[in-house]
């Protein structure tokens, strides 16, 4: 959060691809950071050969939403990463959000889905192999897919309103 506890999200810049992966805020530990791990995973060139470059940076989300502003924050970045990213570096993509869309729309856009955070939809990184040579079990996540579905906000609706939060129809 900034100085001002406003809400903030995340920017990670690929150097090597010359993109940015837009990501939910997130303060825990790193460890526990999946979302983070399935990004970096990403962009690999393989097992233990991360791309050059990987940067975070937070910015404010009401600025982030704010389009004037949101070209500034992009130039910030390419003047802090200190190369010529090119054209495509404003190709700025939330892959989680499209993966959800995508997925979303499959299921014909449906309000009620039956896959709706279902253990395939749930999110983890692809690090079983090094989590197995260093010991470790699997990795646990309680992220999942759903959480940047549409059908989210139906479901929260949902909820609040048989905790009586707010009168509620659909």
């Amino acid at each position: 959060m900034t100085e001002t506890n406003e809400p903030e999200l995340r920017l990670i810049v690929c150097r090597t691809c010359k993109t940015v992966d837009e990501l939910p805020d997130f303060h825990g530990p790193v460890i526990d950071d999946v979302l983070l791990d399935i990004v970096a995973s990403r962009h690999e060139y393989g097992p233990n050969a991360p791309h050059e470059g990987l940067m975070p940076f937070r910015v404010p989300e009401k600025h982030w939403k704010n389009s004037a502003h949101k070209a500034e924050i992009l130039e910030r970045i390419k003047e802090r990463v200190g190369m010529g990213l090119g054209d495509d570096f404003y190709n700025v993509k939330n892959q989680f959000q499209e993966d959800a869309q995508t997925c979303w729309k499959a299921r014909n856009r449906t309000k009620n889905c039956d896959d709706w955070r279902s253990e395939k939809k749930r999110l983890v990184p692809d690090t079983a192999a090094e989590r197995k040579a260093a010991g470790l079990g699997k990795p646990t996540s309680n992220r999942f897919l759903c959480d940047f579905c549409p059908v989210q906000s139906v479901k929260m609706q949902r909820m609040r309103a048989a905790r009586g939060d707010y009168h509620y129809t659909l």
